[in-house]
This record gives C-alpha cells, structure tokens and sequence, in this order.
C-alpha cells in the first residue's frame, strides 16, 4: 500500500486469540515518524503480545500490519534472552550485527552501559540479573540506528538517575516510538500520544 505523508507503520484489523480467549480484535493503529506513543492497558489485556505482533515476532490471527520501506525496528521484550557464552559486549555487537554503526558500537556501548549501572563489560551473560539482563537488552536496542523503536516496559528495573538518562535519551531520539510503560511521570515526559487497549479494543488520545 501507498504510505501518507510521515506515516511508517499501519495496522489494520489485528485479532489474537489464546484458545477460546480473544485477547484483542479489529485494533487499528497508524504511527507517524517521530510521534511518541505509550500503550497503556490492564496486566492481562494483551500489551505485550500486541508489541511482538507489531515487531513481527508474533502472527496476528487476522489483520495485517504493514511497515514503510526499509523501516528499521528494534524491539526490546519484557525477558530479554541471549546466547550463553557471550559477554556483555559480544551479546550487544551480535545484536547489532549487520547495521552500519558496528565500527564504533564497543566504545559507544561501554558508554551507555556506564550511564546504566552496568561496569563489567567482560561478565558472560548467563550470570546476569533479570534487571541487568534488561539493561544489557535496553543499551542494546538504543544503540541501534532505527527508525521506530518498540520498548516493553524500558524503565522496569532503573533507578531514578538511569531513567532520567532514558527520558532524556528518548526526547532526543529522532525516530518513532511505541512503549509499554507504568511510570507516570515517565509517560508524560516522553510520550505524545497514548493508545489504550481496554476489553480487546484499542483507543486513541492525542497528548
């Protein structure tokens, strides 16, 4: 399909199901290039399951979403998993293998790996933390060069000076940006538009 203006993504007519369970139907959702939306909703209505759809993680039931040419997304899950036996840096450079940034990825990482409590660069990620694991997958996905980025809950597991480095990292960031977060202020801070998903619908505020 022909993409209006700034818009980089629609969905149209999404349907997901567990068993005899729907968990959403008919949600319809366009993101414009640089438009910040939070996706709010009750534990248990389907936030997650809906970001991995839209990352292409996971198969829609029916409906489509389609993505503008050559769009870049990283996604960064609620359980970040990577492969045992690499170190913090080998984990963030396999991640971001095949993007143009690698050559100054390790200096760039260390970096913001510091800005997140995170110092031992050489720790094998299976002695990781939950929390470390999160911030380990969060440096990860931002240092990337994407143009939306899709973030589960990235102030899980932060202490207040980490997520004031995060807001202002993401008031910054040029792309698009589609997130799952809890933090009021945080929302408000940041985002630009709100998306609920409330009884298997989706509603839109503006602000």
């Amino acid at each position: 399909r022909e993409f209006r203006g700034d818009e980089v993504l629609s969905i149209k007519g999404l349907k997901k199901s567990f068993g005899d369970r729907t968990l959403f139907s008919d949600v319809n959702l366009e993101v414009e290039g640089g438009e910040r939306i939070a996706l709010l909703g009750d534990n248990g209505t389907g936030k997650s399951t809906l970001l991995k759809i839209i990352a292409g993680l996971e198969e829609p039931d029916s409906g489509s979403v389609v993505c503008r040419r050559n769009l870049d997304i990283r996604y960064l899950p609620q359980n970040p998993r990577f492969t045992a036996g690499d170190t913090i840096l080998e984990a963030i450079v396999r991640e971001n293998e095949g993007h143009s940034h690698v050559w100054d990825l390790e200096s760039q990482a260390k970096t913001m790996l510091t800005k997140l409590g995170i110092y031992d660069f050489d720790a094998k990620v299976e002695t990781l933390s939950g929390g470390q694991r999160k911030r380990v997958a969060l440096a990860s996905v931002l240092l990337s060069t994407a143009d939306l980025l899709i973030l589960d809950e990235p102030t899980n597991h932060l202490d207040s000076q980490m997520a004031d480095w995060l807001e202002g990292y993401l008031k910054a960031f040029k792309g698009a940006l589609l997130m799952i977060t809890h933090d009021r202020y945080f929302l408000d801070s940041v985002t630009n538009r709100i998306v609920e998903l409330d009884k298997g619908k989706l509603y839109s505020y503006q602000g």
